[in-house]
């Protein structure tokens, strides 16, 4: 029973897609990108997935609203998004308000 409680745990930690609000996933991972448009997400399994942003996305450092312009490469995320035929929207882009290291990745 304990060994099954941890595996379950195990993998729902090691999702890079997790479940969010209704019709939503959440997307894990450092910021390879920031593009106009779209920012391109490397996850912890080493897929990269690019991210569209429009003009309703939101950015939230740890604490408060922050803006497009204070996402760097190399920043940790939690993006909030909704996927449809044309691809993956963000509503809501998640990061540090530290900036990250010089190279990080």
């Amino acid at each position: 029973m304990r060994l099954a409680l941890v595996s379950l745990l195990t993998l729902l930690l090691s999702s890079t897609a997790l479940r969010a609000h209704e019709g939503s996933t959440h997307v894990l991972g450092t910021v390879t990108a920031v593009e106009a448009g779209h920012l391109v997400v490397q996850t912890p399994d080493h897929k990269t997935v690019t991210i569209k942003t429009t003009a309703q996305t939101k950015y939230r450092t740890t604490k408060e609203a922050s803006s497009r312009e204070a996402l760097q490469v190399g920043h940790r995320v939690v993006a909030e998004v909704t996927q449809d035929a044309t691809g993956v929207t963000a509503s809501e882009v998640r990061f540090s308000a530290v900036p990250p290291k010089p190279g990080a990745k």
